[in-house]
């Protein structure tokens, strides 16, 4: 299957890639599969990224799936010792994350500025 439409920008920063999705709903299968395997290929190319900087500022809604997702390049990250934040979560889908507690798991800052500074 191809898909020529990018899910996510990619930007170098320092010691850090900046991860935004370009999507403002991760709720069906084949976006998120998508949007995940974009960010995987990513970090299996990071020489040396630091941190993954995931930033959410157009995601207005966020399904259990993409939840899963965010899991799993967790797991991928913390394989290649890389820090991944998250960031710029809206209001609603922050509800989510302390709903089912994956704040406590996840490094969570306001913006990719408080992602940089963050102490590894």
């Amino acid at each position: 299957m191809s898909d020529s439409v990018a899910h996510v920008m990619i930007q170098y920063v320092g010691n850090a890639a900046v991860v935004e999705c370009l999507d403002s709903k991760l709720n069906d299968e084949l976006t998120i599969q998508a949007w995940k395997d974009e960010i995987t290929t990513a970090i299996e190319k990071f020489l040396s990224q630091e941190r993954v900087i995931l930033s959410f500022r157009n995601v207005r809604f966020m399904s259990s799936s993409a939840l899963r997702a965010l899991i799993s390049l967790k797991q991928k990250t913390e394989q290649k010792k890389i820090a991944l934040f998250l960031c710029n979560i809206s209001e609603n889908n922050m509800e989510v994350f302390k709903i089912t507690k994956l704040d406590s798991i996840f490094r969570i800052t306001p913006s990719e500025r408080e992602a940089q500074r963050a102490l590894l």
